[in-house]
């Protein structure tokens, strides 16, 4: 019997699925860990919890891992890594809502040029979200480490070097960065930007489709997992995209949204747009592009909202009692609008933008003395819902938009939470469907073997 084992790195914890080669599922395992938040906005995480909860999951799923043959990753990205010859991690890896290089995104920009970003690689370099600027910083700021690191990679690149010896990384998870020429999409790093950052390509790891074989696992590896030792490893792409091609988003202007850790809205489109406003990623399938917006603090900022101001209630009553209640309160009275001039405006930046140089911050105004707790959360979740809505406005004059939107993720199971994202980012219809980065890594070895 031949299985799939999909991998799940994820920001805050690493999920394993294996499912069967008609992609059900037959058995999952998870384990959380912390990401690391200090000093002013540095967001990281050592590599190595990625890897011990990989093995501890595996220990789990020990009666299931017998039958795998094929193995698949849906990664967080960036998840900069910088590697020695033998794929060990010599820092943290830097995530995507880390704040330490904006001073090299606004360099680099200068030097290179905004037009020259937007129109090769359809992204403009920001802190955090661009790991061509988390390099830099490194360089500028860890000179040891950038003499000594072999490597720079995404979290795909370190747990591939680990399982086969081999350097790879997708345009997935690669494509935001500005380092890749994601507009013409044809597995190649944008040259001026490599000449002009000072960055020598064999810095950088191989670039390989999501869907292609990187190699087999070694044999180490698979006795220490309790794997096989013949399993086909493929690159695996960006759990985001993977997420939404497990629901087929594969269709011109189909919309999606994910309310999770963070907010992401992402239109599918047949040929390359881009902005100042957004980013553009490669999807895991030939001949698609992905604009995504991202918000780093959705489900973060209820998080914060609940240790703040909801102390006396436990996280079960705060999501499954007490944001209902509020949002049914809102939503069932007759008369809304005349409520909502008295929800607080809220500015969405507790841990910055991925499309400012500046260092936003999050804000309440319009407060006065009637203003209670019940109305603050009403003014972060229309806020966090306006600032999608703002993305899709602008897209929606460059690509025609399917009215029928998909959303997942766990605070878009919160009861009224539908009604939010309808009445606060335009006009569109909201459908609940589960997606899955694990499925969406398991689907892959169908790309893979239509390319075999």
């Amino acid at each position: 019997m031949s299985n799939i084992l999909a991998v799940d790195v994820g920001t805050t914890a690493l999920k394993l699925g294996v499912f069967s080669t008609e992609l059900e599922k037959q058995a999952e395992a998870s384990r959380f860990y912390e990401v690391n938040l200090y000093d002013r906005g540095k967001a990281d995480i050592e590599p190595e919890k990625w890897w011990t909860a990989l093995a501890e999951c595996c220990h789990e799923l020990k009666p299931y891992l017998s039958s795998i043959d094929i193995i698949s990753f849906s990664v967080t990205t960036p998840g900069l890594v910088p590697m020695d010859a033998n794929g060990n991690a010599l820092g943290p890896a830097i995530l995507f809502f880390d704040n330490r290089s904006a001073k090299q995104a606004e360099e680099i920009r200068t030097r290179v040029g905004e037009e020259h970003f937007l129109s090769e690689t359809c992204n403009l370099p920001a802190s955090g979200g661009s790991s061509l600027c988390s390099i830099l910083w490194i360089k500028e700021n860890q000179p040891e480490i950038w003499q000594k690191t072999i490597k720079f990679g995404h979290t795909n690149t370190y747990m591939l070097k680990r399982f086969t010896g081999e350097w790879a990384i997708d345009p997935s998870t690669i494509s935001i960065t500005g380092l890749y020429n994601s507009a013409r999409h044809d597995l190649t790093y944008n040259q001026k930007v490599l000449e002009s950052s000072g960055i020598p390509e064999e810095k950088l790891p191989r670039l390989m489709h999501s869907y292609q074989c990187v190699g087999k696992i070694r044999k180490e590896i698979a006795d220490e997992l309790g794997l096989p030792c013949n399993c086909d490893v493929l690159c695996g792409g960006n759990d985001a995209v993977l997420a939404a091609f497990s629901s087929d988003f594969i269709e011109h202007g189909k919309v999606s949204s994910i309310c999770g850790t963070c907010d992401i809205t992402y239109v599918c489109v047949e040929k390359p747009v881009s902005s100042k406003n957004f980013n553009v990623r490669c999807h895991v399938v030939p001949n698609r592009w992905v604009t995504f917006f991202v918000l780093n603090t959705g489900g973060i900022a209820l998080d914060w909202f609940h240790s703040v101001f909801c102390q006396e209630l436990s996280k079960d009553q705060f999501y499954a009692e007490y944001v209902p209640h509020v949002l049914s309160t809102f939503f069932d009275s007759e008369n809304k609008d005349e409520l909502e001039l008295d929800i607080p405006e809220y500015s969405p930046f507790l841990q910055g933008s991925r499309y400012s140089l500046e260092k936003l911050t999050a804000g309440f105004t319009n407060l006065s003395l009637e203003t209670d707790r019940d109305k603050m959360l009403l003014g972060l979740i229309r806020g966090n819902a306006v600032y999608h809505g703002e993305h899709l406005k602008e897209v929606s004059a460059m690509v025609e938009l399917n009215k029928n939107v998909l959303i997942t993720g766990g605070a878009a199971k919160i009861k009224g939470y539908l009604d939010v994202k309808k009445r606060w980012t335009g006009n569109f219809e909201y459908e609940f469907q589960d997606q899955s980065s694990l499925l969406g890594a398991a689907k892959l070895v169908s790309l893979f073997r239509d390319n075999e």
